[in-house]
């Protein structure tokens, strides 16, 4: 019997109960089953905040979760290595916590991780705050090198957004994705996708739009997908006014952007594009943004042939559907070769993907919730109420097709944190 693809999520209370330092580790399955608070302290050590996030990897073939617990208020962050199971019993290795805090034998240089990409047996980690990619041997998880450290543009600051791992001409590199602004969160740079080599050689960069929020490779390997913002995070989104959102297409056989897809073209009438999955021969879309009062989420849905995106710029026969939400900062597609995750806001789904893109494709699995008091909840009683993360922890057993993150087990598909309502509402009073 197959085992049912895992999703794992980090659980908070609401932004604005800053006194509740509480969070949690949970998951949920793709038949549903949902188990609350699978890890909630590292090595005994209860999380300091309430900002526990989870990334996923492979160690050549186990399935791995980095879980990390980020103190906003130092940028310290403790590491725990776990070994995730359907069951919901979360094993870590005793040896197997680390830390970025020079007091402490092992160091990892890096905090606020933002994504993953392995290869062989080295792990390296994508850190937003310190705009380094860290290099740490999976024989022990001891820190080997800072592998990257990326510069950004004159007068800017840049952090490492995404990045993944990618095969070209039978070679493989890692393809880092970096944002720069000026502290403010207000004025941004272009946004860079940088391909490296395994000895952290750059071999081209890409000048892309700016405040880029995702990136995505397809199975062979030949075109990223890449979405920003086009500057700041407004209510009602950047398709709305002034229209600087953008899909992003590189070729990587012809070393160019081949398509930029902008505001207003149909049916993406308003959002900020923030993620694209890739499935067989579609490419699934993701837009959302703020109502104007920041309590709500409108996204949208669109499935459209990727043949129709990289040839025409277009969503030449595509499915669409949109809907309303309750407002929250986590956004996710996440395809794991059978099963295809969305994170919208609070609420967890699965999408169909035999079927045209409508209401009746997707599957409510599970919500931020208490579970004690609704049996979709994935939080618990002291963490409840808002996710901050979300990343699929097992694949589906018996996929017909496997992505090929999966197949090379060297990516992270990490959720896309976006301003918590709190923060936005004060920018946009500004």
């Amino acid at each position: 019997m197959a085992n049912p693809s895992v999703l794992a999520t980090g659980v908070m209370n609401d932004y604005n109960v800053s006194s509740n330092q509480n969070g949690a580790i949970s998951q949920v399955d793709s038949t549903g089953a949902v188990h609350a608070g699978v890890v909630t302290e590292i090595d005994k050590d209860p999380f300091k905040t309430h900002d526990p996030r989870v990334l996923s990897f492979k160690q050549s073939s186990t399935n791995k979760a980095l879980v990390a617990d980020y103190d906003l208020s130092n940028s310290l962050t403790k590491y725990g290595v776990f070994d995730p199971t359907v069951a919901g019993t979360w094993t870590l290795d005793p040896n197997k916590y680390f830390s970025n805090d020079d007091t402490t034998s092992n160091n990892w240089q890096t905090s606020n991780p933002y994504s993953i990409v392995t290869n062989g047996n080295d792990m390296y980690i994508m850190g937003y705050d310190q705009n380094t990619i860290v290099k740490i041997d999976m024989t022990d998880y001891t820190y080997t090198s800072t592998f990257y450290t990326y510069t950004p543009l004159a007068g800017k600051k840049g952090h490492g957004v995404d990045m993944d791992k990618v095969t070209i001409d039978g070679t493989d590199y890692i393809a880092a994705l970096f944002i720069n602004d000026d502290g403010s969160y207000a004025n941004y740079g272009d946004s860079q996708l940088v391909i490296l080599d395994f000895s952290g050689k750059t071999i081209n960069t890409y000048n892309l739009n700016t405040n880029a929020n995702s990136l995505n490779i397809d199975a062979a390997g030949t075109h990223a997908y890449i979405t920003s913002y086009g500057g700041p995070q407004n209510a009602g989104g950047n398709n709305g006014s002034p229209y600087t959102s953008e899909l992003q297409i590189v070729d990587f056989g012809k070393n160019s952007v081949i398509q930029t897809i902008g505001p207003k073209e149909a049916p993406v009438k308003t959002g900020d594009y923030i993620d694209v999955a890739l499935v067989g021969s579609d490419a699934y879309v993701l837009t959302a943004n703020y109502n104007d009062d920041f309590s709500q989420y409108t996204y949208r849905l669109v499935k459209a042939p990727q043949s129709s995106l990289y040839t025409n710029g277009t969503f030449d026969g595509s499915s669409d559907y949109t809907a309303t939400v309750e407002s929250g900062a986590t956004w996710l597609l996440a395809y794991d070769g059978a099963v295809l995750w969305f994170v919208a806001g609070k609420l967890v789904y699965t999408i169909d993907t035999a079927v045209d893109m409508s209401s009746t494709a997707l599957t409510l699995r599970a919500n931020a919730n208490d579970h004690s008091s609704d049996s979709q909840g994935l939080g618990i009683s002291t963490a409840y109420g808002q996710l901050n993360t979300a990343s699929v922890v097992i694949p589906y057993s018996a996929a017909a097709g496997v992505s090929r993150s999966a197949v090379s087990g060297g990516h992270t598909k990490f959720a896309k944190i976006m301003l918590p309502r709190e923060i936005l509402k004060k920018f946009g009073k500004a």
